[in-house]
């Protein structure tokens, strides 16, 4: 243990859009008409001694590369902090603004990017990191029913967002509760993966379902709390409809219902709540910090002659259809410019821990499985995984989901001009193991 005590401060904003923007997760067609509750950006600054940290949770969709390069320098320039140590976290709520821009789903919504995402990310941090206060920590771990495996085989033997409830999922959700010297709750942080989908395509501007949740544990705890989402690729919300979107019947035609998100959220408050009420040791914790590479080796390019006559089926531009389309062009302008093929494909992975806790960033949306082999694997502290870290490289499926096929893995297979390699499950998660290890083991 550490003679120097963990220190943590926390900043919040409020970052939601103006009514009338695209929202972002289902098609570039749909825009907000109300707001149903806040968005935020919730900025937790841990530091003891020498190591320090930033982890903000943004309750929006996702932060395509780009973004998410550019809102990181913006913190390292405001604060002086290393880049590497700006971590940035997407709920993947789909009521929020455009801030992807992946083909097929619209484009990013600059506006609100430069106007209001951007200067409460800074307003976030820098109020996190004005006066840190010395703290203990607290960890509650219980089950919820919240999650379901969306990928449900049909009659027709193809794949649907529905609910398979005997498929994997992540049933664990983690609350750590964070209280001063004088008993105090400063902040709580929920791990749990779950999409949100639950308002299916709405009209309304939301949190979705972890949003409730949060608002509850925060009236009940008195500390702010922030929402971090686990290994939501395979995963939706479980809803009565039976499905993972909400929907219901208008004038319009089928549209998004906020009714399921807040039903499904109170399930998911009384979860939290008493998880957070069952948390009864409450201790000091030595905080690390580390990066590692991750090379994730790449399959070679479709040919040309492939490409163009594949082409000629994808005409539209909507969500995969459009996603097909960029894919297949890329790849031709990849061949007539006689760009070569990689071998692999390079990412950062952040690594936090936390006592006996290791929280494990991820720029994909990981299956349930991924998340759980880590924890299996890694031996040496309770992993928490964590989706939309640090932007955004689409779905990362398992091995055995390619064979059956679906959404994911198509998002999986299309997202690039060179499709992972089939075990890219096996590399991503050996080469997790070992970065938290080698992490966990620094003095």
């Amino acid at each position: 243990m550490s003679e120097e005590r963990l220190l943590l401060g926390v900043g919040r904003a409020i970052i939601t859009p103006e009514v009338g923007g695209n929202l972002c997760g289902y098609r570039p067609d749909i825009y907000s008409e109300s707001v149903a509750d806040d968005l935020t950006a919730i900025a937790l600054y841990f530091r003891q001694g020498v190591e320090q940290v930033l982890l903000v949770s943004l309750t929006i969709t996702t932060l395509n590369n780009e973004l998410s390069e550019l809102l990181r320098a913006a913190v390292v320039k405001e604060t002086g902090l290393p880049l590497e140590r700006v971590i940035l976290h997407a709920t993947h709520t789909h009521s929020g603004p455009n801030t992807d821009g992946t083909v097929g789903w619209g484009v990013v919504d600059i506006p609100y990017r430069d106007h209001i995402l951007l200067p409460g990310l800074i307003s976030a941090a820098k109020k996190a990191m004005t006066n840190p206060v010395p703290i203990v920590v607290g960890v509650g771990v219980g089950e919820s029913d919240v999650a379901v495996n969306r990928r449900e085989l049909t009659a027709r033997n193809t794949l649907d967002l529905g609910q398979t409830p005997w498929a994997p999922v992540d049933r664990r959700m983690t609350v750590l509760s964070f209280r001063d010297e004088n008993g105090q709750c400063l902040a709580n942080l929920i791990q749990y993966g779950c999409h949100g989908t639950a308002a299916g395509a709405n009209h309304e501007i939301s949190r979705d379902w972890s949003g409730f949740m949060c608002d509850t544990l925060e009236r009940e705890s008195g500390g702010i709390t922030a929402f971090f989402n686990g290994c939501i690729g395979d995963t939706g919300p479980r809803i009565s409809n039976g499905r993972t979107t909400g929907s219901k019947q208008t004038e319009r035609g089928e549209e998004g219902d906020i009714t399921y998100a807040v039903e499904l959220g109170q399930v998911a408050a009384r979860d939290a709540v008493g998880i957070w009420r069952g948390i009864w040791d409450w201790h000091p914790a030595d905080l690390k910090f580390g990066t590692g590479s991750i090379s994730i080796p790449l399959k070679p390019k479709m040919s040309a002659e492939e490409a163009e006559k594949l082409l000629e089926k994808y005409t539209g531009g909507v969500n995969l259809s459009g996603l097909m389309r960029s894919y297949l062009e890329k790849t031709l302008e990849a061949h007539a410019a006689g760009i070569p093929d990689d071998t692999e494909f390079v990412f950062t992975q952040p690594v936090v821990t936390l006592g006996n806790l290791a929280l494990i960033g991820f720029p994909y949306e990981i299956f349930s499985e991924i998340g759980l082999r880590i924890d299996k694997m890694l031996p040496e502290a309770k992993a928490l995984c964590l989706s939309c870290i640090n932007g955004r490289n689409g779905y990362f499926v398992t091995e055995d989901a390619l064979c059956r096929g679906g959404y994911e893995v198509r998002m999986f297979l299309y997202d690039r001009p060179q499709p992972y390699c089939e075990n890219a499950d096996f590399a991503l998660i050996r080469q997790s193991v070992d970065n938290a290890r080698r992490i966990i083991k620094e003095q």
